[in-house]
C-alpha cells in the first residue's frame, strides 16, 4: 500500500524540508482534485540474479517483486513504465540468461516500456548485449541514451556508463565510483532541449544532484556540467534516479531529484519498491510509493 505522503513546494523549501524530515502523513482530501496530464510507473534496481544472497540484497526475489509492480502498474493503467537501471546482475558466467527473465516480466506490462542502462547491467555484458535483450518502446535498440513524448511531456533517458576517459562500460571493465556523460552525449542533450515548449522529465541511473565536491562515487564525475545543461532549460521540472538504493530527494535550482530505493534490497514482498508519478495539468507533480519507496504529495514545478 502507498507510504507516507509528504509535501515539496520550492515556494516554502524551508518548510517543505521540515515535512520531509517529519514524515507528515498528509490528507489527500486537502490537495483537491486535479486532472492528470500524464502517469507513469518507475522501479530500479532489481538486479535480478539467480544466485545466493548476499548482504541485503536478495537477487533471486527481484523476479517475483518484479511481477507484483508490472500487475499493478496494469491495474492502475499507468501511461508508461521506466526501468531506471541495473534491471541484472552480473555473474561469472557472463550470459544473458537472467536478463532475459527479469525482462520477460517487464514485458507484461501492457503500455511503452522503458529502459535506463545501469553499472550492474554491464558487469558480464556489453552494452550490444545488453540493447539486444530489452525493448524500448519505439526507440532503435541500439540507443542508450534517447528521449520521447508522451502525453505532453518530454522524457529524456541518459546513460552515464562511461568512464572519465571516455571508454564505455562493458563486460565489468569499470569501477563503479567512475561514472560520466560524455561530450557528444553533453551535445546531443544541450540539442535535445533546445528550445524545448514541453515539460521535461530526466531519467537517469546514478545521482546527479550532488555539488561538484560530492562528484564521484555515486554521483556522476561530471555532473555539474550535466546540471547546468538542464538548469538553462526552464522546463525541466524532475529528475528520476536509482543506483544508490537507500533512496532520496532533493530540490536544486528549482529542480526536483528523486532517487527511487532499490527493489533487491531485503526479503519477501514487503521489502520491495516502486512507485507512480502524476503529473497534472498545473504541472505540479504528485509521487505514490509502494512497499518501501518513499511518496511526495503536490510537488510545484517550475515546468
Amino acid at each position: 500500500m502507498p507510504l507516507n505522503q509528504w509535501i515539496a513546494t520550492r515556494r516554502d523549501f524551508l518548510k517543505k524540508t521540515g515535512l520531509l524530515a517529519a514524515g507528515l502523513c498528509l490528507n489527500p482530501a486537502l490537495t483537491g482534485a486535479k486532472s492528470v496530464k500524464c502517469r507513469f510507473g518507475l522501479v530500479t534496481d532489481p538486479h535480478f540474479a539467480d544466485i545466493d544472497t548476499l548482504g541485503s540484497r536478495s537477487y533471486r526475489e527481484s523476479i517475483r517483486k518484479m511481477d507484483e509492480c508490472v500487475a499493478l502498474m496494469n491495474e492502475a493503467k499507468v501511461d508508461l513504465l521506466i526501468e531506471l537501471g541495473d534491471l541484472t546482475n552480473g555473474t561469472p558466467e557472463g550470459t544473458t540468461r537472467h536478463l532475459e527473465r527479469i525482462e520477460a516480466v517487464f514485458r507484461k506490462f501492457d503500455g511503452p516500456r522503458y529502459h535506463v542502462i545501469g553499472n550492474h547491467d554491464l558487469d558480464s555484458l556489453s552494452k550490444e548485449q545488453y540493447q539486444s535483450v530489452v525493448d524500448n518502446t519505439a526507440i532503435p535498440e541500439g540507443s542508450t541514451y534517447y528521449s520521447f513524448n508522451r502525453n505532453g511531456i518530454h522524457f529524456v533517458v541518459l546513460d552515464a556508463n562511461f568512464r572519465a576517459d571516455g571508454t564505455p562500460y562493458d563486460s565489468g571493465n569499470f569501477h563503479w565510483t567512475d561514472s560520466n556523460i560524455p561530450e557528444a552525449q553533453l551535445n546531443w542533450l544541450k540539442a535535445d532541449l533546445e528550445g524545448m515548449e514541453m515539460p521535461v522529465i530526466i531519467c537517469i541511473h546514478q545521482l546527479l544532484d550532488s555539488g561538484e565536491e560530492r562528484e564521484g562515487g555515486e554521483y556522476i564525475g561530471n555532473g555539474s556540467q550535466v546540471r547546468r545543461i538542464l538548469e538553462s532549460n526552464p522546463g525541466v521540472m524532475a529528475v528520476f534516479q536509482g543506483h544508490q538504493h537507500r533512496g532520496q530527494y532533493h530540490l536544486v535550482h528549482d529542480i526536483h531529484y528523486y532517487t527511487l530505493k532499490a527493489m533487491v534490497e531485503g526479503s519477501g514482498p514487503d521489502n520491495s519498491s516502486y512507485a507512480i508519478v502524476e503529473v497534472f495539468d498545473d504541472l505540479s507533480m504528485a509521487i505514490t510509493g509502494y512497499r518501501r519507496a518513499d511518496s511526495l504529495s503536490e510537488i510545484i514545478t517550475r515546468g
